[in-house]
């Protein structure tokens, strides 16, 4: 009985043996990762500029998702958004004046600006310096914001939306022409999402102080979209 039980305890042992050995020539499983992008993050910014030099219209939002933006004339901007066409800019705005809340509609035809009454709605036309917005420029705001981000490093690659998100840090002189006034020593961290086959920029993130009288929490949010659409903007009535 003892030997049959040895005969019996050896086949197991090489049963064991020859599993583990099977299972150690099998090829180990590793997790997928996706790959970065061959350029550096400061090269896909720089692509990113020369794609957008290019785009003849677009449409944006500015959010704020803490704080808002002081512009002329004491308006607290909280949303604008608008359309950049080959012939102009239309400009639409949500902002409060005291304890009133104001809705504003401007457009920049050539050299014509106008703009709506925040109490009637009527349009008019006004002298561009007159003008709330009259600092705003899109085009501008782009190509400084893409131009003058620095330290930029990726944070990911999303291959299942295919953007490129990318943090640095941005002088705030170079959004002027988003907010007007600024703080000029600022250097606010900055999130860029660009699409990484057409290298359009879609969404740009700016959290911190940008202008003097900013909360240090401010978190400013652009969006981009709807690029080189067939469209124009045309003369109120």
């Amino acid at each position: 009985m003892r030997v049959k039980a040895l005969y019996i305890l050896a086949g197991l042992v090489f049963i064991v043996m020859a599993s583990v050995t099977a299972c150690s020539n099998e090829q180990p499983i590793t997790p997928t990762t996706q790959s970065l992008p061959q350029q550096t993050a400061s090269e896909a910014i720089e692509l990113s500029r020369l794609a957008m030099s290019n785009v003849k219209s677009f449409r944006f939002q500015f959010t704020h998702e803490i704080g808002q933006t002081i512009i002329a004339l004491g308006l607290e901007l909280t949303k604008a958004g608008g359309l950049v066409a080959p012939n102009g800019i239309n400009i639409e705005a949500e902002a409060n004046l005291g304890r009133a809340f104001v809705k504003i509609e401007a457009a920049v035809i050539d050299e014509e600006t106008w703009m709506t009454n925040p109490l009637t709605g009527v349009w008019s036309e006004i002298a561009p310096e007159n003008s709330p917005f009259s600092f705003i420029d899109p085009v501008k705001m782009v190509s400084d914001i893409l131009a003058e981000t620095k330290q930029a490093e990726y944070v990911k690659y999303t291959s299942s939306n295919k953007e490129l998100l990318i943090k640095g840090s941005l002088p705030a002189s170079s959004l002027e022409n988003l907010v007007g006034s600024v703080d000029r020593y600022s250097e606010p961290p900055v999130f860029l999402n660009i699409d990484s086959e057409t290298m359009l920029l879609k969404r740009v993130e700016i959290r911190g102080m940008v202008q003097p009288e900013d909360d240090p929490d401010t978190v400013r949010i652009i969006t981009f979209s709807d690029f080189n659409k067939t469209v124009s903007i045309k003369r109120p009535t």
